[in-house]
């Protein structure tokens, strides 16, 4: 009996709900998915390049957001002060983090008077990373403190009607003017910042 060799092709199908999908085809699109995954890793986003004429502020991976105060804690007015440090400590606990950072609040105490005000807003000035102060708590303080801490480039927030609702404005406008990176870090220009203040409730 002659038996007849006979060329079968074999073609490898995948079951695909109700349709068969031929392998090859499915090598060839696991592939392509697989290059447009690592070009897209390896562009990586452009980092952000500031324009802004205030400067911009840039908050690294780990390190804190500063907030600032200028607080009159001490004479007769001292109790309106430390009541809005209490606020404000408050506040910054039950928000815990903005935009994945802590908050670290840094603050100057007064007693209503020229010089007080002057070396405590001087102090707030030159703080490092300081995004903001809520304060003052004392008008005369205002006077005086306002035009040092805008030379700065400083934004004062008013704690009122209180210190806690100054603090919510703020983390508002951070998180309205804030730039997030890849890596984390924060970055929050000035002007926006600035901007971002003004146009809160």
């Amino acid at each position: 009996m002659k038996i007849r060799n006979t060329n079968f092709r074999i073609r490898a199908t995948l079951l695909y709900g109700q349709k068969k999908v031929p392998m090859k085809r499915l090598f060839a699109a696991s592939a392509a998915l697989l290059t447009i995954s690592l070009l897209l890793i390896s562009c990586g986003v452009a980092p952000y390049e500031c324009t802004d004429p205030l400067g911009c502020l840039e908050i690294s991976p780990g390190s804190p957001v500063v907030v600032g105060a200028l607080l009159t804690v001490y004479g007769n007015q001292g109790g309106s002060g430390l009541q809005a440090l209490d606020e404000i400590e408050k506040a910054i606990e039950e928000t815990g983090q903005i935009l994945g950072h802590d908050i670290e609040l840094t603050w100057q105490g007064t007693d209503c008077t020229e010089e007080n005000a002057r070396l405590s807003a001087a102090l707030l000035a030159r703080t490092s990373n300081l995004l903001a102060v809520i304060g003052p708590t004392c008008a005369a303080d205002a006077l005086i403190a306002l035009p040092i801490l805008e030379d700065a480039g400083l934004p004062v927030i008013f704690p009122s009607p209180s210190a806690t609702d100054a603090f919510r404005r703020l983390v508002s406008a951070i998180q309205q003017a804030a730039i997030r990176q890849t890596d984390g870090t924060l970055v929050i220009p000035g002007t926006a910042l600035q901007q971002a203040i003004q146009d809160q409730p």
